[in-house]
């Protein structure tokens, strides 16, 4: 073989121990990958091993345990003797079936849900507002409705209407004035000369009066001839603050009443005035029942007057205060002795007799004409036109207030026609619209529809409710999406669907817990939806999936095969090509060796 040709077929065998090499690395890296599968393979296997599938149990009507698989629908659909759970979605949202949700959107009321699902009846029955008959009550009295009929008798007026101020009942006393025309006169005329005396200041005027006060201090005289009877005299008497008065012989001759040449049966008219007015304790002169001068009066004691000021002002008072501390009207015997004791005491009492006495004597006078004054009763039309004004304000608006409210309201009387089963679908209500029996309204959502009218119900909610705010009133959940969501009846019969959610938290229950009834003998109960952990539910299991495993073993088998069977083949061709690789690899070696040889020979050839 020429060098040429050795040359030529050292590179063809130096190509195929290469293409050799590759394709063992191919078949190496087949054999990896089949180990990988092996592996994967494994897992799935090892996987079906731990896969189970989740039941709920129930009983039937004859007690028996009834299994099947825990799907959306199973927890939803009412049956005896069942927990009733409700699958909740991350938003906090129930997940209803679609006819659920239907009839949710097309009830206004709790009643007409539960007609729909022949559980209930609803009659609707007008009743009376109970904030209409409060007001009417408070207006008209317990018999309202005759008033407001028009068919009331005008006698029978109660509550606020029957407070209507009648004028008949305002009535003020009014005091027509007399004056003792038998009496004053004969006072006049006898003391006349000491009046005269007093008020002109003539000869001892500032004592005169003196003379006038004695002589109506029980002046004691002969009743047929006038003269006085000295041996009766002096006499003494105490002011109502205890000071002691005496009254002489010296202030009692006729000719100090009335001065000589005076007809001595004037001394006996005086008699007369005397025994009038001292023996009548209780005769007063009724303009002394002042209440100004009373208050004047009571005042003294804070007024920061002291010793002779203060006794003036109090005797010469109509008042006084008695032994129990009470203000009392002075009798006109009382009057006379403190003027008495004040006018003979005037200079050490410090009184000046142009002012203070006289304006006393002047006071006197006007009692001495012992004036009477009958009391008169008329209506007082303005007192009773400012408390009928007054009423009349109040009766329109109290009226105002009631031609405000609704006169009438919808009584739903719901008739159960199986409380268990209505129960149920309560329950449901309450978890989709909250705590009201009618449809909730809510900003920017048509949820389907509401109450045309205003219900007695709705009434005693608004009440019941009227602090709170929050998705037991608004129909909202936390985050401010509807209480309830519609899942789809495909998903609604899944167990892969509810089975996955439950394990992986996407989806969440909540079952239904009783608590005291609301309507005694009706069945029907207050429910609480709380939430529970699907594993702690006792009605609620999970076993293991035979027909996953199963298939599962069965693939992992076959695959264990198919790749035992491809393992051998891949190492037959890899002894193939470590056959022909040695071969080939000796046949390199062999020409190598020849075209070293040809080489040395030729070089010899030419040195």
């Amino acid at each position: 073989m020429g060098l040429s040709a050795s040359q030529a077929r050292l590179l063809s065998i130096t190509s195929r121990i290469s293409d050799n090499e590759l394709r063992s690395q191919t078949i190496t890296n087949a054999k990896t990958a089949l180990a990988n599968k092996t592996s994967q393979a494994s897992q799935e296997y090892l996987a079906a091993l731990d896969e189970t599938n989740m039941f709920f149990s129930t009983y039937d009507e004859d007690g028996n345990k009834v299994k099947e698989s825990l799907t959306a629908a199973c927890l939803s659909q009412y049956a005896p003797l069942k927990n009733q759970y409700g699958i909740i979605n991350t938003d906090g949202q129930i997940m209803v079936s679609e006819i659920d949700a239907q009839n949710y959107l097309e009830s206004a009321t709790l009643g007409e849900f539960l007609e729909k699902y022949g559980v209930a009846t609803v009659e609707n029955v007008q009743v009376d507002n109970p904030e209409y008959v409060e007001q009417a009550i408070y207006i008209y009295g317990s018999n309202w409705k005759e008033w407001i009929d028009g068919t009331a008798d005008e006698s029978t007026a109660g509550g606020l209407q029957g407070l209507q101020p009648m004028l008949p009942d305002y009535n003020k006393v009014v005091w027509t004035e007399t004056i003792d025309e038998t009496l004053y006169p004969k006072f006049v005329n006898a003391s006349k000369g000491c009046l005269d005396h007093c008020y002109n200041k003539e000869g001892s005027g500032e004592d005169c009066y003196l003379h006038v006060l004695a002589h109506l201090l029980e002046l004691d005289v002969d009743e047929n001839t006038g003269t006085v009877n000295s041996a009766a005299y002096p006499k003494e008497f105490t002011t109502t603050y205890g000071q002691p008065i005496k009254v002489g012989t010296g202030q009692i001759t006729s000719s100090n009443i009335y001065g000589i040449g005076i007809p001595h049966n004037k001394t006996l008219d005086m008699k007369e005035v005397s025994d009038a007015v001292c023996n009548e304790s209780g005769k007063v002169y009724h303009a002394a029942e002042d209440e100004a001068d009373k208050a004047h009066y009571e005042s003294l004691a804070t007024s920061g007057l002291t010793g002779n000021d203060l006794l003036v002002e109090q005797l010469l008072s109509n008042y006084y205060t008695d032994e129990n501390g009470e203000t009392q009207l002075k009798t006109l015997k009382q009057k006379i002795i403190d003027l008495y004791y004040v006018t003979e005491n005037r200079h050490s009492l410090g009184v000046d007799f142009d002012t203070t006495l006289i304006e006393a004597i002047e006071r006197f006078q006007e009692d001495m004409k012992l004036k009477e004054y009958k009391a008169d009763s008329v209506p007082d039309e303005e007192a009773w036109k400012k408390d009928h004004d007054k009423w009349q304000l109040a009766m329109e608006q109290a009226l105002e207030v009631l031609n405000g409210l609704e006169r009438y309201l919808t009584d739903d009387q719901i008739t159960y026609t199986d409380a268990d089963q209505a129960q149920w679908y309560v329950n449901l209500w309450h978890r989709m619209n909250g705590a009201s029996d009618y449809k909730v309204t809510i900003d920017g959502v048509d949820n389907g529809t509401h109450p045309t009218e205003h219900y007695l119900g709705q009434l005693e909610e608004e009440e019941k409710y009227a602090q709170m705010d929050n998705s037991l009133i608004n129909g909202l959940t936390d985050n401010g999406k509807l209480l309830w969501t519609v899942l789809e009846d495909g998903l609604m019969n899944s167990a892969d669907y509810l089975n996955y959610g439950l394990k992986n938290g996407t989806l969440t229950l909540e079952r239904v817990n009783f608590t005291e009834p609301t309507e005694d003998g009706s069945g029907i109960e207050q429910a609480t939806w709380t939430s529970i952990i699907y594993t702690n539910a006792l009605d609620i299991s999970e076993e293991e999936n035979e027909k996953a495993i199963t298939k599962a073993e069965v693939k992992y088998e076959q695959t264990l095969k198919d790749i035992e069977a491809k393992d051998k083949q891949y190492d037959n061709m890899i002894r193939r090509l470590d056959t022909e690789h040695s071969a080939l690899q000796t046949e390199y070696d062999t020409i190598k060796n020849v075209i070293s040889k040809n080489i040395e020979r030729t070089l010899k050839m030419y040195s």
